[in-house]
């Protein structure tokens, strides 16, 4: 009997002879069997899966009835057909990021301690880094950072971050977190304080190709201009890619660009990561 078959037959059994909760555990199981044979894989919950799914449709459609000129072919980072992991959900820049800091547990020595700040962290990719960490075995304390989450280790705004000394961390992540703030100047240089020389962090934000400067407007606060002009009803500006590269050089960072070439043939495709996606890696 196939494992699609089986599931079948529990469904169709009466259910005082088979638990509720027991059917749900079959599919499950079923669901990842099935999974195990596809062509792509998840490196934040290591499953196989037979497909991603989009992004969601509250994105596309409040961005084309607010008219936002752009789609998501302009933008260098983002797999709108594969978006989100089926089992953990996470999306296709998790993935990146996942991919990238296997690589770089695998470069740190065994002697000596490590301490890596999460800026507003996807949940998906926290659980995975937690997990690569303790799975090391090295020294390296790990800790999460929110203006708003109840759930952060730390309470802090990114653009006052009195609370973290200069040079504190080794490795920051701040993935999709200065199109929100209002000041990503100020943003910029506490990262550049608090990262100790050497250092370097994930910094990532939406960039779309098509326009060569960034637009931005704190001061908009109308959900609906902010969706035509942003992309999103929470952000306050859109960076253009020579724009926030100019802006974080500014800031005192050299930036490492790492591309599809960069992990090897077929790595994107594998991990649902569009070709032209780029990961920016900045270091002090």
């Amino acid at each position: 009997m196939s494992p699609r078959s089986g599931i079948n037959f529990l469904r169709d059994l009466p259910r005082k002879y088979v638990p509720v909760d027991l059917k749900k555990k079959m599919r499950r199981v079923q669901t990842r069997l099935y999974a195990a044979a596809g062509p792509y894989y998840c490196p934040v919950c290591e499953s196989r899966t037979r497909r991603f799914e989009p992004i969601p449709n509250f994105f596309l459609l409040n961005a084309e009835k607010n008219g936002f000129p752009f789609s998501p072919e302009d933008s260098e980072t983002c797999n709108h057909q594969r978006y989100s992991c089926p089992f953990c959900e996470a999306s296709d820049r998790d993935r990146l990021y996942a991919l990238y800091f296997r690589a770089y547990l695998q470069e740190q020595k065994a002697n000596g301690s490590k301490t890596v700040v999460d800026f507003a962290p996807s949940a998906p990719l926290s659980n995975c880094l937690r997990k690569l960490i303790k799975r090391s075995r090295l020294n390296i304390t790990y800790r999460t950072a929110d203006l708003f989450a109840d759930t952060a280790d730390d309470k802090v705004d990114i653009m006052d971050m009195r609370d973290y000394e200069d040079g504190e961390f080794d490795f920051f992540i701040c993935s999709h977190v200065l199109e929100h703030v209002a000041d990503d100047r100020k943003a910029l240089a506490e990262l550049y304080r608090i990262l100790r020389p050497g250092g370097k962090g994930v910094l990532m934000v939406p960039l779309v190709l098509t326009i060569d400067n960034i637009d931005e407007d704190p001061s908009v606060t109308d959900e609906s201009e902010r969706w035509r002009r942003f992309g999103q009803f929470d952000h306050v500006r859109l960076y253009s890619r020579n724009g926030f590269l100019e802006r974080v050089r500014d800031a005192g960072f050299g930036i490492h660009q790492y591309n599809s070439s960069s992990f090897g043939p077929g790595v994107f495709n594998r991990n649902g990561i569009t070709e032209k996606s780029v990961l920016y890696v900045v270091e002090k």
